[in-house]
């Protein structure tokens, strides 16, 4: 599982602790990249919470190891709790590596993320509920698995591909 956002509080990443200290689902690993006065605050907050799973907070990185980290390496699910967004950035380079997307149904989220690439939850979502749809999704054969990747990335290309939409501007 990976994210990626300012640890501060309209990311709500508490939320994402909560959400992966409910899988039941053994070998779960979740990286977050990303910074921010929260951090200390986070990192013991999921070292009480996350016992048995292994995780690490990245900090600030550039945007190509972002996404080199997403070419090498296989992350099942990109996970967004923000209280609201803009159409999110996160979202879409996640998108751009194939990577299925839970994420709160605030601005413009619904726009990125649908029903084929991934899980919109509700702003004000039970922790029981997410935890439930991420097990089911882990839970899916490989080919329908396969297919939200191939969704995700189709997705981002016909939309948020910046060469394709370059091209078409300058047209």
């Amino acid at each position: 599982l990976c994210s990626c956002s300012n640890l501060i509080p309209l990311k709500r990443v508490n939320l994402i602790v909560d959400l992966i200290s409910k899988l039941t689902i053994k070998n779960i690993t979740w990286v977050h990249f990303g910074d921010g006065y929260l951090r200390n605050e986070l990192e013991q907050y999921a070292k009480a919470n996350l016992k048995n799973i292994e995780f690490c907070f990245k900090g600030i990185v550039s945007n190509s190891e972002i996404l080199d980290f997403y070419r090498d390496n296989y992350v099942d699910l990109f996970l967004n709790m923000s209280d609201s967004e803009g159409i999110p950035v996160s979202i879409m380079e996640a998108l751009s590596a194939g990577i299925p997307v839970i994420a709160t149904n605030v601005g413009g989220t619904s726009e990125i993320v649908n029903e084929e690439n991934g899980f919109l939850i509700d702003k004000d979502f039970e922790i029981s509920d997410a935890a439930e749809k991420i097990e089911n999704y882990l839970k899916l054969p490989t080919e329908n698995q396969k297919k939200y990747r191939e969704n995700a990335y189709n997705f981002w290309k016909e939309n948020y591909n910046a060469e394709i939409n370059y091209e078409i501007f300058a047209n």
